[in-house]
């Protein structure tokens, strides 16, 4: 009797191990799409974030007397509110409304570019 329950556990606990491999793949393909669909977020937050600082320091080269733009303030309150968004870049918004230079941002669009991007 024992053979033939030893022979039922084997069978058993290679059956319990090809389901396991089975959904840790499903799992794997899930985060995998999680993953893709989060860097697609991201990217579009940061394309959306350099075309903002990008209008900031547009709009500060055309007057003589630049104000942060209301459009940059609520750019700033708006990605504060996604998880996603970069604490570091959030301070650096910040620096800008608290009467630091935008051109410090601008000109390290490529930079904050290519640390954040993925394609």
């Amino acid at each position: 009797l024992q053979p033939k329950i030893d022979e039922i556990e084997a069978k058993k606990a290679e059956e319990i191990q090809e389901l396991n491999r089975k959904y840790d793949h499903m799992i794997q393909d899930a985060n995998s799409e999680v993953e893709e669909y989060e860097q697609i977020i991201m990217n579009g937050i940061i394309d959306l974030f350099s075309k903002v600082v990008m209008d900031e320091f547009d709009a500060k080269r055309s007057t003589s007397e630049y104000m942060v733009t209301e459009d940059f303030k609520d750019f700033r309150k708006g990605v504060s509110k996604i998880d996603l968004f970069p604490r570091d870049l959030i301070d650096r918004l910040d620096n800008v409304i608290d009467g630091g230079l935008i051109e410090n941002i601008a000109y390290d669009i490529e930079k904050i570019e290519a640390k954040y991007k993925k394609r």
